[in-house]
C-alpha cells in the first residue's frame, strides 16, 4: 500500500512539470549567477577554510542547501497546507493507509526528488565551475544532505500547524525561510564573529550550509562530516517530529 502511494506522489509530482522544472532550475540558476559575479575568485578567510579556495567551491554546496531546503520545507509545506484544505488529507485519514504512512511516503517522495537536484547542482559544478570533489565528499554529502532532508522535510510538516489556511502558506513559509537563508551565509560567506551568523546559529539552515561546505572542502582532511552542526539539525528534526505529532491538523481549520 505505501509503494502505491510513493508511486501516486512520485507521478503527481512529475506531471506538473512546470512546478518540477524550477524545483530543480532555480538552484541551477543562482548557481549561474554567483559563478557569474565572482568568476573564480578567491574567498575571503571568514570562510575558516583552511587556506585559499575559490568562491565557486563555496557556493556550490551554499546553493544546493537552498535547492534542497526548498524541495523538502517549502513545498511540502504549501503542498499539505493545500492538500488540508481541499479536504484531501481527511480522506486520507480515512482511509486503509495509516496516517503515520502516508507522511512517510511524502517525506520519502522528497527524499527522492532531493537526490535529483543533489545530482543536478553537483554535475553543473563540476562541469562549469570547476568544483573539486574531494575524496570524503560522496559520504559526507549522503550523511549530511540526507540527514538535512529528513530535518527540513519534518519543519515543513510542523511548520503547518502555524498556518490557517492555503492562502496564507506561501507568505508564512517564505518569510521564515527567506531571511534565515541570507543571515546563514547561502548568499554570501559570513565570518562566524558576526552577529548574524551567532543568530543563524540557533536555527537550521546555516548548520546545513557549514556541513556541506566541509563536504565539499578540499582542505579538510578526515570524514569532512561536522558532527557539531549534523547534530544541531537532528535536534532541530526531533523538535519538529514533536511539534507536528502533537500539531499536525489533517482536517481546515474552521472559520468564524
Amino acid at each position: 500500500m505505501m509503494s502505491s502511494e510513493l508511486k501516486y506522489q512520485q507521478l503527481s509530482y512529475w506531471r506538473n512539470p512546470l512546478g518540477a522544472f524550477f524545483t530543480f532550475f532555480m538552484p541551477v540558476m543562482f548557481l549561474v549567477i554567483f559563478g557569474s559575479l565572482y568568476n573564480n575568485q578567491k574567498a575571503p578567510s571568514v570562510l575558516d577554510a583552511g587556506g585559499a579556495i575559490s568562491f565557486d567551491q563555496y557556493f556550490v554546496p551554499a546553493i544546493l542547501t537552498l535547492g534542497v531546503i526548498s524541495a523538502c520545507y517549502t513545498q511540502l509545506a504549501i503542498q499539505l497546507s493545500n492538500q488540508r484544505d481541499a479536504g484531501l488529507l481527511k480522506r486520507v485519514r480515512s482511509s486503509p493507509l495509516p496516517p503515520a504512512a502516508y507522511l512517510f511516503t511524502v517525506v520519502l517522495s522528497c527524499l527522492i526528488r532531493t537526490a535529483v537536484l543533489v545530482g543536478i547542482t553537483l554535475a553543473v559544478g563540476g562541469l562549469f565551475y570547476g568544483l573539486v570533489f574531494p575524496a570524503h565528499a560522496a559520504l559526507a554529502l549522503v550523511v549530511v544532505v540526507g540527514i538535512a532532508s529528513v530535518t527540513f522535510s519534518a519543519i515543513g510538516i510542523a511548520i503547518t500547524a502555524a498556518i490557517p489556511n492555503a492562502d496564507a502558506a506561501p507568505a508564512i513559509v517564505n518569510g521564515i525561510y527567506l531571511p534565515l537563508m541570507f543571515i546563514s551565509g547561502t548568499f554570501f560567506p559570513l565570518s562566524s564573529s558576526s552577529i548574524l551568523t551567532k543568530i543563524a546559529s540557533y536555527f537550521p539552515v546555516r548548520p546545513f550550509v557549514q556541513a556541506s561546505f566541509a563536504a565539499l572542502n578540499p582542505l579538510v582532511h578526515g570524514s569532512g562530516i561536522e558532527w557539531h552542526e549534523v547534530g544541531a539539525m537532528v535536534i532541530w528534526c526531533a523538535l519538529a517530529l514533536v511539534v507536528g505529532v502533537r500539531c499536525f491538523r489533517w482536517t481546515p481549520a474552521r472559520k468564524g
